[in-house]
C-alpha cells in the first residue's frame, strides 16, 4: 500500500488551487485517507481485473439503459 504523507496533501490542495490545511487537518486527513485507501486495498484484494472486455462496444450496449 502506498503511504499517504501530509506533504502529498499539502501538494494536492496547491495542485487544486487551494491554501493548504494546517499541520494538525493535514497530518488528519493524510491518516484519514490512508485508511480508506489500506480498505480499499483489502476490498479489492481478492478481485481480477481485466482492462476491458474483448468487445466493448457490445458490452456497452447491453449494460445501457434503454
Amino acid at each position: 500500500m502506498a503511504r499517504i504523507s501530509a506533504n502529498l496533501i499539502v501538494a494536492q490542495a496547491e495542485a487544486a488551487g487551494r491554501a493548504p490545511p494546517s499541520d494538525e487537518r493535514t497530518r488528519a486527513l493524510a491518516e484519514a485517507v490512508g485508511l480508506l485507501v489500506q480498505a480499499a486495498d483489502e476490498a479489492a484484494a481478492g478481485l481480477s481485473f481485466e482492462a476491458e472486455p474483448a468487445d466493448i462496444l457490445t458490452a456497452m450496449d447491453e449494460t445501457a439503459a434503454p
